[in-house]
This record gives C-alpha cells, structure tokens and sequence, in this order.
C-alpha cells in the first residue's frame, strides 16, 4: 500500500487552521453558552434568510456546550458535530481512506439526510433541531 505523503504546504495549512481553531475554542470556553457575552457569536445566515436549518445550525453553541462539558446539550444544538469532528481526525490522520468514492458518498448523504430530516417540523425530527435562541 502507497503512504500517501503530505506538502509542505499542505501542512502548513493545517498548522494554521490547529491554531485558528484552538483560539476559537479558547474564545467558546471563555464565553458560556446562554451567557449575554454570547450574542456576538456568528449567526446562520442561510437559517436567517431561509428560516431551515443547514448542517452546521448550532455547531457554535454544541462546540461551546462540549467545551464547557456538557455532551447533552451539545448533541442537542447539533448531533452531527461530534461524528463529523471524529470522521475528519480520522481523515486527517489517514488520508489515504478520503481519496476513496463510496467515503466522501457516505459523509455527503449523512449530511444531506441530517439536513432534511432536522428541517421535519414533528417529533422526533423536532429534537435534531438546534435550542432556540432566546
């Protein structure tokens, strides 16, 4: 089997994205969730204008429930977060297995059915949405 090698470049990208991404986490730890600092936090612009959730409505609140410990909370503004985040470490760490059709099928067709299935207005399809904003 052929290791598949990194660029220079490649990994210069993902430096930078670790580092924006672990400032952003030390931002969300810093500012409670529900907290009234919390307002600044980006809002969904295609929720906004559509008033449909997408894939990532409520990833900001479930990452900063998650950092704060709170795994309930944080399934519950968005249940995709934790597979999605796992399912990219692994790609990352092997990225011989993203090059592969039927994977980048798999993860298009979870996401695109959580999508659908969260924008259900009944129950159970109520609980994939995210808790609404006060």
């Amino acid at each position: 089997m052929k290791k598949t090698q990194f660029r220079k470049q490649d990994l210069i990208a993902l430096g930078v994205l670790l580092i924006l991404g672990a400032a952003a986490c030390i931002v969300l730890l810093l500012v409670p969730p529900g907290s009234p600092h919390a307002k600044w936090l980006p809002k969904c612009m295609f929720h906004q204008l559509t008033g449909l959730y997408c894939p990532g409505c409520g990833a900001t609140r479930a990452l900063s429930a998650l950092l704060h410990g709170d795994i309930k909370a944080s399934l519950h503004n968005n249940a995709l977060l934790i597979p999605l985040g796992v399912t990219l470490f692994v790609l990352i760490a092997k990225p011989e297995i993203s090059l592969k059709r039927p994977v980048a099928f798999a993860i298009v067709t979870i996401v695109l059915c959580f999508t659908v299935l969260r924008n259900i207005p009944a129950a159970p399809f109520t609980y994939l949405a995210p808790i609404p904003l006060p």
